[in-house]
C-alpha cells in the first residue's frame, strides 16, 4: 500500500495544469519612432506553442550572402537559446514551466521568418545584417551577446539605448547597450498569449529555476514517510 502510495504520489508530481495549445504564427510590424525623431520600422515574426509542458518560441532564419561557417553559426545559436530560454520560467502558483526559445536555420526565404544577410569582416550589425569579424565596434567575443539582441528584435522587442529604435532607455538589458539579460517585460507578449489561450491568468514569470519544472509541491520525506506509515497502519488496524 505505502508503494501504491508513493508511485501515485510521484505520478501526480509531474502533472502540469495546462493542456497543450497547439502552434500559432505570430507576425506583424512594427514602427517606432524615437526621442531624437528617427523612425525604424521592421517585421516581427515567429511561432508560440505550448507542448509537453513547455512555452516555446521558435524562429526560422534564412542566412545568405557570406557563409558564415558552422562554428560561428552554432555561436549565433547557442548564445540566442541559452540567454533568452534561461533567464525565466512561467509560475502559475502551484506549477513551474519552462520559456523555449530555438533558432532554426533555413535554407531559403521559403517559410523564414526572417532573413539575414551575412558579410564577411567588421560592422554594425542589424536586425538583417550580420558580420563575421567584430560586429558594431564589439570584440568577436561579443558575436553570442550581439545575436540574442537582433533576436530580441524579430520577436518584437525595441532598442534599449539611445539612438537606437528605442521607446525607454535600460542598460541592464540584453536589449540595452550593455548588452546584459532579458527582463521580465521581454516576456509580456508570450506571457499574455499563453494566459489568453489557457485561460489560466494567475500566470507570472520567476527567476529561472532549472530544467523539468513543472514540479508539484510534495511534502518533505521526512513527512511523506510519517505519512505513509501512519497511513498502513490506519489500514492495519482496520482489518484486524
Amino acid at each position: 500500500l505505502a508503494m501504491c502510495l508513493l508511485l501515485s504520489m510521484s505520478a501526480q508530481s509531474y502533472a502540469g495544469l495546462i493542456s497543450d495549445i497547439t502552434t500559432e504564427k505570430i507576425k506583424y510590424f512594427e514602427s517606432v519612432t524615437n526621442a531624437s525623431g528617427s523612425t525604424f520600422d521592421w517585421q516581427v515574426s515567429y511561432d508560440i506553442s505550448f507542448i509537453n509542458q513547455d512555452l516555446t518560441i521558435d524562429v526560422g532564419v534564412f542566412l545568405y550572402g557570406y557563409d558564415a561557417g558552422e562554428t560561428l553559426k552554432n555561436i549565433w545559436e547557442n548564445s540566442i537559446e541559452s540567454i533568452w530560454s534561461n533567464a525565466f520560467d512561467l509560475f502559475d502558483g502551484e506549477f513551474y514551466y519552462d520559456t523555449v526559445f530555438n533558432v532554426d536555420w533555413l535554407n531559403s526565404f521559403s517559410g523564414a521568418d526572417h532573413g539575414v544577410l551575412v558579410h564577411q569582416g567588421s560592422g554594425n550589425v542589424n536586425k538583417t545584417n550580420w558580420y563575421t569579424d567584430n560586429p558594431s565596434g564589439q570584440g568577436y567575443n561579443k558575436q553570442g551577446v550581439v545575436a540574442a539582441h537582433e533576436f530580441g528584435h524579430m520577436i518584437g522587442l525595441f532598442d534599449e539605448y539611445p539612438g537606437g529604435a528605442t521607446e525607454v532607455i535600460r542598460n541592464d538589458s540584453i536589449m540595452g547597450s550593455n548588452l546584459s539579460a532579458p527582463q521580465s517585460d521581454h516576456y509580456d507578449a508570450f506571457v499574455n498569449w499563453l494566459s489568453s489561450n489557457s485561460g489560466v491568468n494567475s500566470l507570472s514569470l520567476v527567476a529561472d529555476n532549472g530544467s523539468h519544472n513543472y514540479v508539484f509541491n510534495v511534502p518533505e520525506p521526512s513527512g511523506l514517510i510519517l505519512f505513509l506509515f501512519a497511513t498502513v497502519g490506519l489500514v492495519a488496524r482496520r482489518i484486524n
